[in-house]
């Protein structure tokens, strides 16, 4: 109940920032009266000859830029050669986000199969459910992400991440049964081990979901950009109804 809770405040506060951020809050488009009369110049004013200037002499232009590049020669051959300096790649940094987004997928994925391989009876079948539901909406969530990263042809990093989320479940499984008459998840050792797991693992989702995913996507000037109108709304109703899901297959198992 409290993660849902969270979640839920969660929502309410991006939903009031979009509300804001889209209805007014420092989006003024008014002609400033004010501001125009301050710059206003009367005519006579602007009649007056100007004062006289000394004659321009070619030898005293050069020395000043002599002078220049003596002080500062670094700085002013940059001014006039070096480009700006350029930004972080985008592809870059949404392979990031999506590295931690899997990093904190892959952590718990483990003991999902572990939990899943001591299971028996009656709640081994609800708990294959469960996690079947589970890993299948955020193979849509982590896929989605991966395929939105404009990767190069040649590259095989999208097939090692998409390798790696598929493994990872049935390697938990391999371990738990391994250990199937060591590893007991009820007592003190197996609470914790999942315990700090998990807490890592949500740490890192938390991160990569609130900080670099949902805000950068709903939040961001491009966002705001990209998304208008309907298509605002259909994507708000996508986080939603994935967060929905999500806790209806937590309560459930």
């Amino acid at each position: 109940m409290s993660g849902l809770i969270a979640m839920t405040s969660v929502l309410l506060v991006v939903g009031v920032e979009m509300f804001f951020a889209s209805h007014g809050a420092g989006h003024s488009h008014a002609v400033d009266l004010d501001a125009i009369r301050g710059q206003h110049v009367p005519l006579q004013s602007r009649n007056k000859p100007l004062p006289p200037e000394p004659p321009f002499q070619d030898d005293d232009s050069d020395a000043e830029l002599d002078h220049l590049d003596q002080i500062d020669p670094v700085s002013s051959a940059g001014l006039l050669h070096d480009p700006p300096a350029a930004a972080e790649s985008p592809v870059s940094r949404q392979i990031l986000q999506c590295l931690l987004l899997e990093a904190g997928i892959l952590f718990h994925s483990v003991f999902i199969g572990m939990a899943l391989s001591v299971s028996t009876g009656s709640a081994f079948v609800v708990l294959l459910f469960a996690i079947s539901f589970h890993q299948t909406f955020e193979g849509l969530a982590l896929g989605s992400r991966i395929a939105a990263i404009a990767f190069d042809p040649s590259s095989f990093k999208p097939w090692v991440m998409c390798l790696m989320y598929g493994i990872t479940t049935p390697i938990g499984q391999a371990i738990g049964i391994a250990l199937q008459g060591m590893y007991d998840p009820a007592s003190e050792l197996g609470l914790l081990m999942v315990g700090v797991v998990n807490a890592i693992s949500t740490g890192l989702l938390l991160y990569a979901g609130l900080v670099q995913l949902l805000a950068e996507d709903l939040l961001s000037e491009r966002s705001y950009h990209d998304l208008q109108g309907v298509l605002r709304v259909k994507a708000c109703g996508a986080v939603v109804g994935g967060c929905f899901l999500m806790a209806l297959v937590g309560a459930w198992a």
